[in-house]
């Protein structure tokens, strides 16, 4: 017997999303890394999205929202706030319900030679 047939290696994707609890819209971007510099990004396309709100964003305990990049650039932006939820409280995080079909109806549901890992941030 030979080695079992394997198909490609699987791909990851990282994830930002917010949800705007005031329209229910979903603002995402999809990156390769999650890294400081990304998620600098992502609040930068997020407060172009909604120029002079102010906005409260729900987050968790990484490091990247600790970061001395992120406090430079939150004192450069004081309309956005970081609201930081208690560790390992999933079941508090607002997101984790899209991460939950996003896992079981849609990634899980595709089968590829080169499937897709979603890592959410």
């Amino acid at each position: 017997m030979g080695k079992p047939t394997t198909y490609g290696r699987h791909e990851r994707a990282k994830l930002f999303v917010v949800i705007n609890y005031e329209t229910d819209q979903i603002n995402y971007q999809e990156e390769e890394k999650a890294n400081i510099a990304t998620f600098i990004l992502f609040l930068q396309n997020l407060l172009s999205a909604y120029p002079n709100r102010k906005m409260a964003l729900i987050v968790d305990n990484s490091r990247i929202h600790y970061a001395t990049e992120f406090q430079l650039f939150q004192k450069e932006h004081p309309r956005l706030q970081l609201v930081f939820l208690p560790p390992y409280s999933p079941n508090l995080n607002p997101v984790e319900g899209l991460w939950l079909w996003l896992k079981a109806d849609v990634v899980n549901n595709i089968f590829s030679k080169n499937s897709i890992r979603l890592d959410f941030m």
